[in-house]
């Protein structure tokens, strides 16, 4: 027992965890399913196809039952039912789409209008709506299909159940009509759909003038007018709908029926004098009470009456034109509605037969009741149309399923139909006796139906107009509601986050944004002051009119209307600047501070602060980001002389300092640098090479070199830093003192990052590669030249550059594991003059800095196309030329000469080929003095283990 217990229990034990990995593998099915159809949701509900088929059948569901019934005829109504089901369809097919692939919408304020929407299709439906909403006529065709003509009373009392309906059922449409309109709740949500993505604002292009200014930049919409406009919208199509919902009930004709028309009296005329002769005479009885009847008083009383009923509302009318009625007469062309079918019915089988009028003369008939004197002109009847009330009963048409006979006095025209059920219910009005009971109407009954087509064309051509109104409406009432909180609060706010949106993506993009909202503040004030100064010269034209037309009385007129207009309030207006509003204070602080971001933290600090500025659910800071390996060209210059300067200078030192560095970023900034480091007498300066091809590398290989030497070159050119060569104190402490720097280059990987601590951090780099250009600037004082650049970055450079460069020794570091040469561009510094015109050409203005920024990032995107070629700079700088004139070739051949000889370890060639080159150029050349003062130590003569290069002691 023992053992079958604990079989069964591992038995147990081993189905349970079978089990659970099939629960885990349903549950994974589950979950991916659910992503699986979210994810083909929200494609189908963002898809281009799927958005203009639902906007054309939107469209459509708006436009399409009044375009049906005021430009085709009933037997197009199977085709617009059709598009009408594959709308509903459709629509469906949205709202489950929407439900399961955009979150908030189900059970929403949208999802209970698309829903309602939806639904209110299906009274576009023609049998439906007929079977809702449709008149006597409609329920007699639906209700009594199978109906003859001689089922009896049951048709009869029928038709008049049908016909007692009819009016609840036309009130009902009234209202239907309008309940249609929530449809345009999903036109208006295609148009916000169409509006969703603005694309996010560019500012000014490099090269753009001045004066070039748009002022319609077009922002991504924020969350915040997302919820305003959508709570807005909301509102404004319920106010709406809720207007045009509740209008009808405001209205007489929705309690109470309007006052009986001259077709409701008219034919209760007829009923009751028809059913009073057939009663007295009975007629059908036998030919003598037939013959007397026909001949009697009574029956000329009816056929008169018949036909002022008939000429009342003669059909024909239209066929005459406008023309051949006169002006000052009304007549049937008046009405929207012409008679075109007369019928009677009921259970007295023989009373019919005597219902129309007979034959008749059609010329004495016009004659009599064309009314051509009268002020009611009736028109003309047509022989066919009085030949169809001439004939004999049983030649009639059997109409409504055999329960009604009748004649169509269209039926031979233009447009002929020989039954009421070929017309749509909109389109016919049915007319029968009220004063009657139900057994007189079981007994007899007319049905007269006029032709309302003309009428109910109109009335779908005015629905149609008032839908447009109202779509209208809608988006007029939707801005004009959030025009104001647009243009105040979230126009402002939209700005912004674009702005922090591109301070984001780029931090270092925050300077030129301020510089783009200047411009156009400097844009804005400009034309301001352009149309100010028309108005004054405007005003000084019919002042100085009727004096002096001379330059001198205009300065005068306009300097007294200045002063006028700057102390007396105009239009009662003060002229005190209007307070600012808190969302501009704002949007300047964000690109203050993100300036003063960049500045402070240069291209080092950009992932700091783009990844802080990306987490926007958390308000906490977060500096210390990890670092991240990139590979770089690293700059290091120094101020020679720097502590001499320093206590000479005292306080006027920061001055100086700042000279200097805008001549130093500027430059570097020319040609794709960095400044990541100012540190008091040194500079350190960083291109980037990570993220950039091999192509683009090379060439920011060479604008390091190039911009180094540009530095040089503007330093000695430069008249505000030429005034410290005449600086009493620093003449004394240092003779001949000039403005110098030294540059060391070298490239390499570094880590970039943040350095510190929560309570103070620097944005920099951390290698060696960075220590040793700090280490080859300070070698250069060794080697008596202004540029050392390694190994590695003369390699990186174009051959063309790194040909003007000169190989000057081989050599290793103190601390680095292998050996790498050393070289430099030689450059005479003392060759090139001061220029003069730079003073003069300095602009203040902040319009002008921000033409000189735009026109220095035109030459930088100029430089960096592939078609620049950095090395005719050499050729065609005159800066550049000037530096180098003094090193011939031959000297060049010489110095390589002894070079080659001196690393071979043949110093006594070496020696004397370097005492050579030594003064052959009139000044000292600091590589060879370099060569020669280290081979003396071994008394010209190499190491017997001499490995062609030497070990720097300098650090």
């Amino acid at each position: 027992m023992m053992r079958e217990g604990s079989t069964m229990t591992m038995m147990s034990s081993k189905v349970s965890e079978s089990r659970r990995p099939m629960k885990s593998e349903s549950q994974r099915f589950q979950s991916s399913w659910r992503s699986i159809s979210h994810h083909v949701a929200r494609k189908v509900a963002t898809s281009c196809v799927f958005s203009t088929i639902t906007t054309v059948l939107t469209i459509y569901a708006l436009f399409g039952d009044d375009m049906r019934l005021g430009c085709t005829a009933k037997t197009a109504d199977l085709v617009f039912d059709c598009i009408t089901i594959i709308s509903m369809s459709i629509f469906s097919l949205e709202i489950v789409v929407f439900t399961i692939g955009r979150s908030g919408y189900v059970f929403g304020f949208f999802f209970w209008l698309d829903l309602l929407s939806t639904l209110t299709l299906l009274l576009d439906i023609t049998t439906i709506a007929e079977d809702l909403f449709g008149d006597s006529i409609s329920n007699l065709s639906t209700g009594n299909s199978g109906g003859s003509r001689g089922s009896g009373g049951s048709n009869s009392a029928e038709a008049g159940r049908a016909a007692r309906v009819s009016r609840a059922g036309t009130k009902a449409g009234r209202v239907v009509r309008l309940i249609r309109l929530v449809r345009l709740v999903r036109l208006l949500k295609i148009a916000k759909k169409s509006t969703a993505y603005k694309g996010e604002g560019n500012g000014a292009a490099p090269g753009l003038d001045i004066d070039d200014d748009d002022p319609h930049e077009i922002e991504k919409e924020s969350a915040v007018s997302k919820k305003l406009s959508e709570m807005t919208t909301r509102r404004v199509i319920a106010l709406v709908l809720v207007i045009m919902l509740a209008l009808p009930f405001f209205q007489t004709t929705m309690w109470k029926d309007k006052m009986p028309t001259s077709a409701e009296y008219g034919i209760n005329v007829l009923y009751r004098r028809f059913k009073d002769d057939m009663l007295k005479y009975q007629p059908w009885s036998n030919a003598s009470a037939r013959e007397v009847y026909l001949q009697s008083r009574q029956r000329r009383v009816y056929v008169d009456n018949f036909y002022a009923y008939i000429y009342y509302h003669n059909p024909f009318c239209d066929d005459l034109g406008d023309d051949d009625v006169p002006a000052e007469n009304s007549s049937p062309q008046d009405n929207l509605a012409e008679l075109f079918w007369v019928g009677a019915g009921g259970e007295w089988k023989q009373a019919p037969e005597f219902f129309l009028p007979g034959a008749q003369n059609v010329a004495q008939l016009n004659t009599r009741w064309n009314g051509q004197d009268w002020y009611y002109y009736q028109c003309n009847l047509t022989s066919n149309a009085v030949a169809m009330l001439g004939r004999p009963w049983n030649a009639t048409d059997s109409c409504l399923s055999n329960i009604v006979r009748g004649v169509s006095l269209t039926k031979s025209g233009s447009n002929p139909m020989m039954c009421p059920e070929e017309l749509r219910y909109q389109e016919r009005c049915v007319v029968y006796p009220t004063q009657v009971t139900d057994q007189e109407w079981d007994d007899l009954f007319f049905v007269f139906v006029f032709d309302k087509r003309r009428g109910s064309q109109m009335e779908a051509w005015l629905n149609t107009t008032q839908t447009l109104f109202i779509c209208f409406l809608l988006g007029f009432g939707a801005m004009t509601f959030t025009r104001d909180a647009n243009k105040l609060v979230l126009t402002p706010i939209e700005r912004m986050i674009t702005k922090l949106n591109r301070i984001r993506n780029n931090p270092l993009e925050a300077m030129a944004i301020g510089d783009e909202e200047h411009h156009k503040e400097q844009v804005t004030a400009n034309r301001n002051n352009r149309t100010a100064i028309r108005n004054d010269d405007n005003d000084i034209r019919i002042l100085v009119a009727s004096h002096s037309q001379s330059s001198n009385a205009r300065m005068k007129v306009r300097k007294w209307l200045q002063q006028v207009k700057s102390t007396l309030p105009l239009n009662g207006k003060s002229q005190k600047e209007p307070e600012p509003m808190e969302t501009v204070v704002l949007e300047k602080t964000i690109i203050k501070i993100g300036s003063l971001l960049a500045l402070g933290f240069g291209e080092a600090g950009a992932e700091i602060i783009g990844q802080n500025m990306k987490g926007g659910d958390s308000s906490a800071l977060n500096a210390m980001i990890p670092g991240r390996r990139v590979d770089a060209i690293f700059g290091f210059c120094d101020i020679r002389n720097f502590t001499d300067a320093t206590e000479v200078l005292q306080d006027q030192v920061m001055v100086f300092v700042n000279r200097i560095a805008g001549v130093v970023h500027s430059c570097i900034n020319d040609y794709f640098g960095s400044p990541n480091k100012n540190i008091g007498d040194a500079f350190l300066l960083a291109w980037r090479l990570s993220g950039h091809p091999s192509g683009k590398q090379q060439r920011l290989a060479d604008m390091a070199l190039v911009s180094f030497v540009k530095v040089i070159a503007h330093i000695n050119k430069s008249p505000l830093l030429a005034e410290y060569r005449n600086h009493p104190k620093l003449v004394k402490r240092l003779p001949n003192y000039r403005v110098r720097m030294g540059f060391g280059l070298h490239s390499g990987w570094a880590i970039e990052g943040a350095i510190g601590s929560e309570f103070k951090i620097d944005a920099s780099y951390l290698s060696p590669n960075v220590n040793m250009a700090a280490r080859l600037e300070a070698v250069t004082k060794q080697f008596g030249c202004l540029i050392l650049l390694s190994e590695s970055l003369h390699k990186l450079m174009s051959e063309e550059v790194a040909h003007e460069c000169r190989l000057i020794d081989h050599v290793k570091m103190v601390g680095t594991k292998e050996a790498f040469k050393l070289y430099t561009i030689d450059l005479d510094d003392l060759a090139l003059e001061v220029d003069r015109s730079i003073a003069a050409t300095v602009q203040t203005s902040k319009a002008a800095q921000y033409k000189q920024r735009l026109d220095r990032q035109k030459k930088r995107n100029e430089r960096w196309s592939d078609t620049f070629k950095m090395h005719g700079l050499f050729q065609e700088d005159l800066d550049i030329q000037t530096m180098r004139n003094k090193f011939t070739v031959e000297f060049n051949c010489r110095f390589n000469m002894a070079y080659l000889n001196y690393e071979a370890g043949e110093w006594r060639v070496a020696k004397d080929m370097l005492e050579a080159t030594r003064f052959l150029l009139a000044t000292e050349d600091g590589p060879s003095a370099a060569l020669l003062r280290y081979m003396r130590q071994y008394d010209w003569e190499a190491p017997p283990s001499w490995p062609s290069y030497r070990v720097l002691a300098e650090k």
